[in-house]
């Protein structure tokens, strides 16, 4: 049995939408521990005791001059592949988008069977050719133990720093590790480049940014729920 823990990572000029997104997990999902990785030693808003704010600004992984760092998505996307060495004490870790509404229990995700597999996401058929299975990250299962046994972060942030990719992270995951992936339903991340799907579990607003993004339904759902500390509570 793993621990349910989760991670999401953002800039200060999404820590609202971040929010949003903590809410829709921990409302519909018992987890064990969810870290936040921003870059404040305090979030904004507070949470309960089993979430936990970190500052990454001062992160060493990714240069500001290495091909990737002004990319559109910003450095913090490529944080999901540095989590094995930044926590070390984890065996798996579920990293969530900031765009993803978690709407039921996702608790399968955490119990899946990962014997040998590093990464678990859901299928992107029009960038996947024959034995080659693309998946898009968002909504992405860690196997931090075997990513430190296989030693394959190292390779991961390497080929960051010295290949300008499109989707980043997403892109040096499919191809490094190709061999090593397995595919969930695409019910745990559902947006417009996965397969459709009757009953979404994630909704990922992909391809939704800014305001835009609050004007959908799942968006509004959870902004308007509460998502209280507990008394006394600090969020430092």
């Amino acid at each position: 049995m793993y621990d349910k823990v989760a991670v999401y990572a953002g800039t200060r000029n999404i820590y609202e939408q971040m929010y949003v997104c903590l809410k829709s997990l921990l409302l519909n999902n018992r987890m064990d521990r969810v870290y936040l990785l921003i870059e404040d030693d305090v979030f904004p808003y507070p949470v309960p005791d089993c979430v936990f704010p970190l500052n990454v600004s001062g992160q060493e992984f990714f240069e500001k001059d290495s091909p990737n760092y002004q990319s559109p998505w910003s450095y913090m996307t490529m944080m999901r592949c540095a989590l094995a060495t930044m926590f070390p004490d984890e065996k798996r870790m579920l990293w969530l988008d900031c765009d993803t509404i978690v709407d039921e229990d996702i608790t399968d995700l955490f119990e899946m069977n990962m014997a040998g597999i590093l990464y678990a996401g859901a299928l992107e058929p029009r960038k996947s050719v024959d034995v080659f299975r693309y998946i898009n990250a968002g909504v992405l299962m860690c196997n931090l133990e075997l990513l430190r046994l296989a030693e394959k972060e190292d390779e991961l942030v390497q080929f960051l720093n010295t290949v300008k990719l499109g989707f980043p992270d997403q892109e040096a995951i499919n191809l490094l590790c190709q061999c090593r992936i397995r595919l969930i339903d695409s019910s745990y991340n559902s947006n417009p480049w996965t397969m459709a799907c009757v009953r979404p579990k994630v909704i990922h607003y992909a391809t939704i940014r800014g305001e835009e993004l609050k004007k959908q339904w799942g968006y509004r759902k959870y902004d308007k729920m509460e998502l209280f500390a507990k008394e006394g509570e600090t969020n430092e």
